[in-house]
């Protein structure tokens, strides 16, 4: 039987830092993921590649149970929100280290995490339940009064999330809520500014690496981040406990966990939370500042080889802003290099070019580009970040009459 000469590592998702970290600490590493996303920069960084055009979790376990034993995994690794599960369900199968399934399986789907998460036991846990029929709306808005939250159960990158404020919200809520009934989550409505508690876990302990302030605009989708959040310290500490008390409750061992809170006049308050870093490109933000990368981290504590230290000059703070516009087709997209150039900037993503149709504010995947930018303080990377954003135009037309906007 053929073996691998050092510890095998499957990587599920993602780019390629995380696979040449690993490869640097001598192991052998394993990519899996879809054609479509393997690139020459994957064939590089890695040893070998497992791909699969499409698959449930279920496949991908079947296949990894049968090529563990040509190549044995040590370890099964991800910080893609969609293998989340499915590395579970492999390090689970093959009787791995990592986090409990169970732990896993709480945060993907927020209906069992809010059971897990009771308010009874924790304060800063929120009342929810499960919409199974009309009629679960209608009970929840009696208990909890307007507004309410209305979420898939298991969404993420605030695709799908409704606040109902109205009665006309009600209703509609009650036809969603009828056409997928067993699927949409409703939670108490929570007002106070949104942040993301960034940390990684060894053995059960928390680390803190960053509070990250966030910004929301229509159907509260997020258009902005900065990094520390412009807090007092007591407030970033009671931000931190809270978050750690979550993790424990929900029994998190290891690795990173992008937690989202809302500190409302009460106190922090949990809105969800993923073992993997945040997206958005809040691990970028978190390594302008403090000079480390999430993905390093958990490369080293995979490898079982002592985390990295800082590494660079971290800036003070730095903010990521994300551009919209009006829905319909996009007649102009300009100023991009402009924006890249303006003081301050470090990267811009120019996502929507002419031609696109620009969708109406409903999700991560409906805005048009983003700028980051560092600075000594968060006001002034905010402000780095906007005023170069401002530089970007993007025209629409009516997608009916053509007429511009």
């Amino acid at each position: 039987m053929t073996t691998t000469p050092t510890p095998a590592v499957l990587v599920l998702g993602g780019g390629t830092r995380l696979p040449k970290a690993l490869r640097e600490h001598g192991s052998y590493v394993v990519y899996g993921g879809t054609p479509e996303e393997f690139t020459a920069a994957h064939a590089e960084a890695c040893h070998e590649a497992w791909l699969l055009a499409e698959g449930e979790p279920e496949e991908w376990v079947r296949r990894a149970v049968a090529l563990h034993q040509v190549v044995p995994i040590q370890r099964v690794v991800t910080v893609r929100e969609r293998f989340l599960t499915t590395a579970a369900r492999i390090t689970d199968a093959l009787g791995l280290a990592g986090n409990p399934l169970g732990t896993v399986l709480l945060l993907k789907d927020k209906s069992l995490m809010r059971e897990a998460f009771d308010p009874a036991v924790d304060d800063s846990a929120v009342r929810a339940r499960l919409m199974h029929s009309p009629a679960d709306v209608d009970a929840f808005v009696a208990e909890a009064g307007l507004p309410v939250v209305l979420k898939p159960r298991d969404g993420s990158g605030s695709e799908g999330i409704a606040v109902l404020r109205d009665a006309e919200g009600v209703a509609a809520a009650r036809a969603r809520v009828g056409s997928r009934p067993g699927e949409l989550l409703a939670e108490e409505f929570l007002a106070g500014p949104e942040f993301s508690v960034e940390t990684f876990s060894h053995q059960g302990g928390h680390q803190l690496l960053a509070v990250t302030e966030k910004f929301t605009g229509d159907n509260a989708v997020e258009i902005g981040h900065v990094v520390p959040a412009r807090v007092p310290a007591e407030v970033r500490a009671a931000l931190a406990e809270a978050t750690c008390r979550f993790l424990d409750a929900i029994g998190l061992v290891e690795g990173p966990a992008h937690t989202e809170v809302i500190l409302t006049p009460r106190g922090p308050r949990i809105v969800e939370s993923h073992n993997r870093p945040g997206g958005d490109g809040i691990v970028d933000l978190v390594r302008h500042v403090t000079g480390l990368d999430i993905r390093d981290l958990l490369a080293a504590q995979t490898a079982g080889v002592p985390a990295p230290r800082a590494a660079g000059e971290p800036a003070g703070a730095a903010a990521t802003w994300f551009l919209t516009a009006a829905p319909g087709l996009a007649t102009e997209v300009s100023g991009w290099d402009a924006a890249a150039a303006a003081p301050g900037v470090v990267s811009v993503d120019a996502t929507t070019r002419t031609g696109d149709t620009v969708r109406e504010l409903r999700g991560s995947g409906d805005r048009c580009g983003s700028v980051t930018a560092v600075a000594a303080t968060a006001d002034e990377a905010l402000g780095r970040a906007r005023e170069a954003l401002a530089l970007v135009t993007v025209s629409t037309s009516d997608l009916e009459n053509g007429a511009a906007r």
